[in-house]
């Protein structure tokens, strides 16, 4: 029996066009230029309008994707929705309004909510239900997050959330895609920082409609920040080579026959640290922060539609997509074209 193969026939996304700038930034923050553009590595960021909500930009991606899939939508048969942060409702499935707005009557629809590993783990998920079912052929995996919303730049503590901006990613994931096969996942979770990074409200814990809640809990907050990333510095570069190593061995392959690397973007040093620690080179990798800031679960899979964009990844490269994400997960997907 001949083992069938899942891989990525296209990738799309879409971008808000209004920008904040480092200078903007700032000045929200009260702090100097050179901590945006020098000790963080940002320069501006996308930020959605205040009715661009996101679903509207994971409708874009998905429809791009589809596009350069050159498939009609009611040929898709799952579609995923990973994301990082909020929905556009609490009780609601953007999943559902996607797969009815692109006309995907065939499909079904679900979350995925990992945080910014969400769009590797979609891949995962979906790659082993059009191998799990002959009736499957086509899978489509939408990231989009409006995080912006989520900032309060008033809150020095909560700096390493500031390069946190709005977009969306799509990819069509296709039974027997001749261009490239995903391969294998990994991923683990260190569940000791989970309160390290939350929003409290509008959970059972701060329920919208109760007892008046205080406008700090509506966002991002991060808990001692110096401890965070102190325990980060120790574990973080040591958990990304751990998937990254453990996607690759489980592929049949090692980091020397890696040719890109793609990862979610964090502060600029954290970015150079992780490529040392591997013995990767700056031209394996795609750096988005300085112009579009972190966009969640949206950054593996932008990474990856700009790096083939820029006609980089030819027949025979090995890709690994990693991130890591809040709770602290970290994920690695390994990709064979």
């Amino acid at each position: 029996m001949i083992k069938q193969t899942v891989g990525i026939t296209s990738v799309g996304y879409y971008i808000p066009a209004r920008i904040l700038t480092s200078k903007e930034m700032a000045k929200l923050a009260n702090l100097p230029e050179f901590v945006f553009t020098d000790k963080i590595g940002i320069k501006q960021k996308p930020i959605a309008d205040k009715d661009e909500h996101p679903s509207d930009m994971g409708i874009k991606a998905a429809l791009e994707a589809i596009n350069q899939a050159k498939i009609t939508a009611s040929e898709i048969d799952l579609i995923a929705y990973c994301a990082a942060g909020d929905y556009d409702y609490r009780f609601w499935s953007p999943a559902a309004k996607i797969q009815d707005a692109i006309g995907a009557e065939n499909a079904f629809a679900f979350e995925v909510r990992n945080f910014c590993n969400s769009g590797n783990l979609g891949i995962h998920i979906c790659r082993n239900m059009l191998l799990a079912d002959s009736d499957l052929s086509y899978a489509l995996v939408v990231c989009s997050d409006k995080l912006s919303m989520l900032l309060d730049y008033s809150d020095v503590n909560s700096l390493s959330t500031f390069i946190m901006a709005d977009g969306a990613a799509a990819a069509i994931l296709k039974k027997e895609e001749p261009t490239n096969q995903i391969l294998f996942y990994h991923a683990i979770t260190n569940g000791k920082l989970v309160d390290c990074l939350k929003v409290p409200s509008a959970g059972t814990k701060f329920p919208v409609g109760g007892t008046q809640i205080n406008d700090e809990l509506n966002y991002l907050k991060v808990k001692d920040p110096q401890e965070l990333d102190t325990i980060l510095s120790n574990v973080y570069l040591e958990n990304y080579g751990k998937v990254i190593h453990k996607s690759l061995q489980k592929s049949g392959y090692s980091i020397k026959d890696v040719d890109f690397l793609l990862t979610n973007q964090v502060k600029k040093s954290l970015s150079k640290g992780i490529l040392e620690s591997l013995n990767l080179k700056d031209d394996q990798t795609f750096i988005s922060l300085p112009e579009y800031g972190h966009l969640g679960a949206v950054d593996t899979i932008f990474g990856l539609a700009k790096t083939l964009e820029s006609k980089k990844i030819k027949p025979g490269n090995l890709v690994v997509l990693a991130s890591s994400a809040a709770g602290f997960s970290w994920a690695a997907l390994t990709i064979k074209y």
